[in-house]
């Protein structure tokens, strides 16, 4: 079944977790951009990708959150985005994964008027990727972490077009304010999620800033204006610093039960029946596989797996 019939008509899709904590807990240098590791250290992608698929994920994501050529030029490795995303799908592949999904990060600047960052420039950086995904062959891509929705449709329609048949899925990141949910850029939920799907998203959704149980307002949001696939990838609770380290108190049990929760919801909409929920869950930052691992056992409890 591809991925995108997975999403439409099989039974929730159970993403990944965290990666580059994962990877600094095996010794990535603070401040050091995880590709590098994509072309130097190979293995240990694979042994992270490979604890998510023993946890119980369908998919994994590559490891090419900063992959876009302008982050791979202030991270010391420009003219390397097509060779960072050929070499982090094949060892996301070797892992074992059902599904390969690209992972596109945004470019790290900001468009005018708050920044300096240029749409072109943006578009072909998106676009190489685009093209060197579907060279490598990802089951699909995701971009993620968008935090203005203008830079989110720019990376959407550069991907579309360069990687034509591939499912394209878009996650903006959302702070919870008294009005609702809203990007620090301004873009409210509830028209971003709309326009994304209109202008060729085959899903939707959400990662990062808040906790698990922020997205369970935060799907009910969704689902009010947007009733095809789902994207939902919280953080492990708010962080806290200590010795400059970012730590996350929130069991996998809790963070569990609040996806499971959400999907519940979903299948009793859809008449209590798993397949069609229109679901993929799965952690961001301070997730491991402990986390995906619970997930994956709730999901079953409640018969939804």
């Amino acid at each position: 079944m591809s991925f995108a019939a997975r999403l439409a008509h099989g039974p929730v899709v159970l993403l990944d977790g965290g990666m580059g904590s994962l990877l600094m807990a095996r010794g990535l240098a603070a401040g050091s951009a995880p590709e590098h590791w994509t072309l130097e250290r190979g293995d240990e992608i694979v042994a992270v990708h490979r604890a998510y698929v023993d946890a119980g994920s369908d998919a994994v994501q590559t490891n090419t959150f900063g992959a876009h050529p302008l982050r791979l030029a202030a991270a010391g490795l420009g003219g390397r985005a097509t060779e960072v995303a050929t070499a982090a799908t094949a060892l996301a592949r070797r892992a074992g994964a059902r599904y390969v999904i690209g992972d596109v990060g945004p470019t790290g600047e900001y468009l005018p008027p708050v920044g300096e960052g240029q749409p072109e420039e943006f578009r072909r950086g998106f676009a190489e990727l685009g093209r060197a995904f579907a060279t490598a062959g990802v089951d699909a891509l995701h971009i993620e972490t968008m935090s203005d929705l203008a830079e989110a449709q720019i990376a959407l329609a550069a991907l579309l077009a360069a990687a034509p048949g591939i499912p394209v899925c878009v996650s903006l990141t959302f702070e919870q304010r008294k009005r609702g949910f809203f990007t620090v850029m301004g873009n409210r939920l509830e028209e971003a999620l709309p326009a994304l799907a209109a202008a060729g998203a085959t899903a939707v959704g959400a990662n990062c800033t808040l906790t698990s149980a922020g997205f369970r307002a935060l799907a009910a949001a969704a689902r009010a204006v947007w009733d095809g696939p789902l994207f939902l990838q919280p953080n492990a609770g708010q962080p806290r610093l200590e010795a400059g380290c970012a730590l996350y108190d929130q069991t996998p049990e809790e963070f569990a039960a609040d996806l499971a929760g959400i999907a519940a919801n979903q299948a009793s909409a859809k008449g209590g029946d798993a397949r069609g929920a229109n679901l993929a869950l799965g952690g961001c930052c301070g997730t491991d596989p402990r986390f995906i691992a619970a997930l994956a056992a709730a999901l079953a409890e409640r018969g939804l797996r």
